[in-house]
């Protein structure tokens, strides 16, 4: 019971000093300025009405651009052949028939880290590639080419196979058909 009415004293104490502490800092009205003097008040204010202002034409803002730019030059098409995962971590990726490192460069494109990702079901393993000539980043699984002609990423076999077409249509290669008497 004693506590309770301690508690009870202490409490009432407690909103008796908020209060009055309240009341010391009400602001008043004398606050001033941020310069308080009254002569770096009258030259600031000159200072302000003599400034001119400033016009700014909308030719000014106009850029010409150079004429003889010309467009970023594209890389040839990037190939993800493989990789290989080693058990302490590192691997080893074929990119455009070429053995290359994780986090390096090839052929004008930066190769990312081997990431996988295991899905609901099945792991879907994947590169980032960054292309710096037109600032796309992709993601390539192992057999896929990326066009950057058309910005498309296709399977390498499709790829291969269209080729093969059009030189069999060329008459380039030769079918089975014609080599045989």
């Amino acid at each position: 019971m004693k506590i309770k009415k301690l508690n009870i004293l202490l409490l009432c104490g407690l909103q008796i000093g908020l209060l009055t502490l309240n009341l010391h800092a009400a602001p008043s009205d004398d606050f001033g300025r941020l310069f308080s003097r009254p002569n770096e008040r009258k030259s600031l204010d000159i200072l302000r009405q003599n400034q001119k202002l400033k016009v700014i034409k909308p030719e000014d803002n106009i850029a010409t651009a150079p004429e003889n730019i010309a467009p970023p030059q594209l890389p040839a098409p990037v190939t993800l052949q493989g990789y290989v995962k080693r058990s302490d971590g590192t691997s080893t990726l074929w990119i455009n028939n070429k053995a290359v490192q994780e986090n390096s460069a090839v052929d004008e494109v930066q190769i990312g880290k081997l990431q996988s990702q295991t899905g609901t079901t099945q792991a879907m393993d994947g590169l980032n590639v960054k292309i710096p000539a037109n600032g796309k980043q992709i993601r390539l699984k192992a057999g896929q080419v990326y066009l950057p002609e058309t910005n498309q990423i296709r399977e390498l076999k499709t790829v291969e196979k269209a080729k093969r077409l059009n030189l069999e249509e060329t008459g380039v290669i030769a079918n089975d058909e014609q080599l045989q008497p």
